[in-house]
């Protein structure tokens, strides 16, 4: 059996489980009856994990892998999109309709 070892993908990994659960805390204490030894306890301890998480280290993991997805979406529809540009589609017939004069028929001269 291998131990666990530290890495930045694994520390930024529970760094975003230990801010998930956070939230979760945080958005559940008001609906705790306020002035009980309950609320008191889940008041400590969202400050513990709040204070824990402002003094962990930045882990650039997450944003970072978003920001090179971006960037590849990004160049692979650039030249789709430089295409489009070059060359766009008529999005309605070219030929528009010219209203036929009453009484004449077509191909004569007026």
């Amino acid at each position: 059996m291998v131990a666990p070892q530290s890495q930045p993908g694994n520390a930024a990994s529970a760094l975003q489980k230990i801010n998930s659960a956070a939230k979760l805390i945080n958005d559940a204490l008001p609906d705790v009856p306020l002035g009980t030894d309950f609320h008191n306890d889940l008041l400590k301890l969202a400050t513990q994990i709040n204070k824990i998480i402002s003094n962990a280290p930045a882990q650039p993991g997450p944003q970072a892998t978003q920001l090179s997805q971006l960037a590849r979406q990004v160049a692979q529809q650039a030249p789709a999109q430089a295409l489009a540009r070059m060359y766009p589609q008529p999005s309605a017939p070219a030929m528009a309709a010219v209203p036929a004069q009453a009484g004449a028929q077509p191909g004569a001269a007026a």
